[in-house]
């Protein structure tokens, strides 16, 4: 963690996600070498072989988000340090107006899912909102906040905007 001083909190998100991910991974990988391999329908070699790569990557990215460090939110008094898949992005206080719970429903045929996330809304004009400008009102217009946290980090959805919303007006320059 060189260059962050002082965590005042880390988060990481919990693994039991990220294992039954590799699971299925497994499985529907294994799926795809049995496609492969039969030798009574040679029709379903490239179904196979289609399975197998995505399958596999499925895998690898799950492994890499079980290796410690990989993903995560570190909170210090100059803002947030949030990493996932070693790539890791900062997001002064300065730059963040508040957080919020973003929720969304999207249907999948006659089934509703609903969708929640820790959403960050930037104040205008800050770095952050113009180097992501489509990405961030395509965003806003959908669910009304300009980026999100990739994971709730074992907390619930509106405990954790709460606790940074707290952090942030704490340490708001």
């Amino acid at each position: 963690m060189a260059g962050i001083e002082h965590p005042l909190l880390v988060l990481t998100p919990r693994p039991w996600k990220w294992l039954g991910v590799l699971a299925i991974g497994l499985v529907l990988a294994g799926g795809g070498w049995l496609m492969i391999n039969d030798p009574d329908d040679a029709a379903r070699v490239g179904t196979g072989w289609f399975c197998l790569v995505f399958f596999s990557l499925v895998v690898v990215v799950a492994i890499v988000q079980l290796i410690p460090g990989s993903s995560r939110v570190v909170v210090t008094s100059k803002g947030l340090y949030q990493t996932a898949m070693y790539r890791r992005h900062f997001i002064a206080w300065g730059d963040i107006e508040r957080f919020g719970v973003a929720e969304w429903t999207q249907w999948h045929g006659p089934f509703r899912q609903r969708h929640r996330l820790v959403g960050i809304r930037f104040k205008a004009g800050s770095h952050v909102r113009k180097r992501w400008r489509r990405a961030s009102l395509l965003s806003e217009a959908l669910v009304g906040y300009h980026g999100a946290l990739s994971d709730n980090y074992g907390y619930k959805h509106h405990e954790l905007a709460d606790l940074l919303n707290q952090l942030l007006a704490a340490h708001r320059g």
